[in-house]
């Protein structure tokens, strides 16, 4: 039923319709617009309540600009603006925007840039059709308007080779004639159509415009900096290098390179130019890594039979062999921090990460726990992190602070047994060779970018030790016996640098440029660290103090006191190095660089004798302290149990004493007995009266 009311209402909105299409029938012929694109048809109406005659009412009541209408833009926000709108057809080659009187090139349909203002250009509906679209023509075919894909060739032949003829329509136009096609740099006619394109250094964007291309994204196109410039680029090299005028590669400045190779048995030094080999170190029972302090000429190796890491200054005149660390149980990768002068490596036998100073009298277990084979360390002390090998399964590349903090895993993917490890300082890389896959890979060093380098069942048959230097990668390889070179980003040019070893492992680069100098935090008053000073790359002062085994820093972060939850101080410091593990190193400082340096040397690690004299007599006291504690203890407990015994004697005389009085008194009891008990009673009397007579 209707209202009188609603009846009202009804009549007065169709008067207000019509007399809006009046008013803007009139205003289209009178602006000379086409009529069907002027308007909606059957549109609410312009310049009635409140619209002006050059605005339009839309259906909720807003005003809007007449030139707004049929633009591809909700603008009254009901789309009543948009609606009913009549436009010319678009070419076979165009596509028409929704609602709109604009074409577009098919071209620009689903790439990514909106050019039709209500974005229907790439709408998920229209990209989807197109994706699925059944026989999609190739880069080199014609689709035709009935979806028939021919050869672009037979386009504009004056020969329809569509069903529908559409490769033959707008066959003689230039559109390249046309304000360039709209290109901003070449445009190209063609047959049917045209194409924009660009010269060297740039690249096309949205089909039209040319945009400079940054070759540098490449990382590999220079071996060390790329400079991208306005469409080309250029290569340099980093400080202490220079370019090959032949290769255009970055060489090293300075005294020429040569390898140090661990070859089971003894320590070679191999010419680099050409195979001259020259014996450092013999008699050695099962060496397995190598390391290098380039500043001080010193070697560092782990021997996993003689279960240590020994030192040897390559300085011919000096031959001794000094051991650092002993009594570890299956040392394996070692690594030399030559900023800060600790030594870092891994023990497969305990399970643990650990450093101590080069001269081993201090030494700290920095991981223990979620390892189970880890093999081979490298460190970087210009960013503060470690990175480190387990081959254990599942293998993985790990990552931390050298002080420990910020674990994570860096590569588990795509490895089997990464038994080579390696970094590259100038282009920010860690390289590894993998032993089961035959294969050389890199990855930048947050992990998020991993690549294959090389592959090879003959050159990687066993590999081993790596080392990267320059533009060159260098890896041992114990099947092959011998060790072998190749590009680092190609892996091409594949050269024997050594062959006919015995067993070849560890092997190292030696050259002052393998280890830059850079800043070390922990030079200075504010870094006084009791124990180790070792660098924090998430720290805002850049640097940490690291405490003896089962003891932690105080509130203070600088001196070390015994760790809540830890055992006795004996058993907390069982890490520290004892007299048979870690003082056996007594080299002189004719014999290398002293291994307690000066605050100016950068060595923040090291201890004057007085500071070694205040930690002995800490030390001592500590332990005098300790067993005043333990004897005071003993005499309190001795005295608790005299104690005990006595109130036990005293309770056991006077239980007696109760139970005698008890027996005696039973029959005075003042409860009333029956005749039964009473005789009962009468003749215990009798016997005890009885007894008493015969005592």
């Amino acid at each position: 039923m209707w209202s009188p009311g609603s009846v009202l209402l009804a009549l007065g909105a169709g008067i207000r319709i019509l007399l809006g299409l009046g008013l803007g029938l009139g205003l289209g012929l009178e602006l000379g617009l086409p009529l069907a694109a002027a308007v909606p048809v059957s549109s609410p109406g312009l310049g009635y309540e409140g619209c002006s005659e050059n605005e339009f009412l839309c259906l909720n009541g807003r005003c809007v600009s007449a030139a707004r209408l049929c633009n591809g833009i909700d603008d009254c926000n009901d789309q009543s603006d948009e609606q009913n709108c009549s436009v010319a057809a678009c070419g076979l080659h165009e596509f028409q925007c929704s609602n709109s009187t604009v074409c577009i090139s098919k071209n620009q349909l689903c790439d990514g840039n909106q050019d039709c203002a209500s974005g229907t250009d790439e709408s998920d509906h229209l990209c989807e059709d197109r994706a699925a679209q059944p026989g999609s023509c190739g880069e080199l075919e014609f689709r035709c308007g009935s979806g028939q894909c021919i050869e672009l060739e037979s386009a504009c032949d004056n020969y329809s080779d569509c069903t529908d003829g559409s490769d033959e329509v707008n066959c003689n136009r230039n559109e390249c004639l046309e304000d360039n096609g709209k290109c901003s740099h070449y445009c190209w006619d063609l047959p049917l159509g045209y194409e924009c394109a660009c010269p060297n250094g740039f690249e096309l964007i949205n089909h039209f415009i040319c945009d400079d291309v940054n070759d540098c994204r490449n990382s590999d196109l220079c071996d060390q900096i790329c400079i991208n410039l306005h469409g080309s680029y250029k290569c340099v090299c980093h400080q202490g290098y220079q370019k090959n005028p032949h290769t255009g590669t970055c060489q090293a400045r300075g005294e020429e390179p040569f390898m140090i190779v661990m070859n089971h048995g003894d320590i070679k030094r191999i010419n680099m130019n050409k195979t001259e080999y020259l014996e450092i170190a013999d008699s050695l029972v099962n060496a397995r890594s190598l390391s290098v302090d380039i500043s001080s000429s010193t070697i560092y190796w782990s021997d996993d039979g003689r279960r240590g890491i020994f030192r040897k200054s390559i300085d011919q005149n000096r031959n001794e062999i000094r051991q650092i660390l002993g009594d570890l149980q299956s040392p394996g990768g070692i690594a030399v921090d030559w900023i800060y002068s600790h030594i870092y490596w891994t023990d497969s036998g305990a399970k643990t990460l650990s450093l101590a100073t080069l001269d081993g009298l201090k030494r700290k277990t920095l991981f223990s726990e979620n390892l189970l084979e880890p093999a081979e360390i490298v460190v970087d002390p210009e960013s503060g992190f470690l990175y480190w090998t387990d081959i254990a399964e599942p293998s993985k590349i790990e990552k931390a602070g050298l002080n420990g903090a910020g674990r994570r895993i860096l590569v588990n993917i795509g490895i089997e047994k990464p038994t080579g490890i390696a970094l590259d300082h100038i282009k920010k890389r860690l390289y590894w060779v993998d032993s089961v896959l035959h294969e050389l890979f890199y990855t930048d060093l947050n992990g998020q970018y991993q690549r294959s380098v090389f592959h090879s069942q003959k050159y990687l048959a066993n590999p081993f030790g790596l080392a990267v230097f320059e533009d060159r990668a260098y890896w041992s390889d114990v099947e092959g016996k011998a060790v072998y070179s190749a590009n680092k980003f190609t892996g091409a040019n594949v050269k024997v640098l050594a062959p006919n070893l015995t067993e070849p492992r560890g092997l190292v680069v030696f050259h002052k440029l393998m280890q830059p100098v850079v800043e070390n935090w922990c030079v200075g008053q504010d870094a006084a660290c009791e124990y180790l000073c070792v660098p924090a790359p998430s720290s805002d002062q850049h640097y940490a103090c690291l405490c003896p085994d089962g003891m932690i820093p105080d509130v203070t972060g600088h001196t070390c006191e015994q760790e809540a939850n830890s055992s006795t101080p004996s058993q907390g410091r069982a890490d520290s190095t004892t007299p048979s593990q870690g003082r056996a190193d007594s080299t002189t400082p004719s014999q290398g660089r002293a291994d307690s340096t000066t605050p100016s040397q950068g060595r923040a690690d090291s201890t004057t004798p007085s500071q070694g004299r205040a930690d002995l007599t800490a030390s001592s006291q500590e332990e005098v302290n300790q067993n005043h504690l333990d004897a005071v203890s003993v005499a309190i407990i001795a005295l608790i149990v005299v104690l005990i015994g006595i109130v036990m004697c005293c309770a056991s005389m006077h239980w007696r004493l109760i139970l005698g009085r008890v027996k005696t008194s039973r029959c005075y009891s003042p409860v009333h007995l029956n005749a039964e008990s009473s005789m009962m009673c009468n003749g215990q009397r009798m016997d005890t009266i009885s007894q008493q007579s015969l005592l």
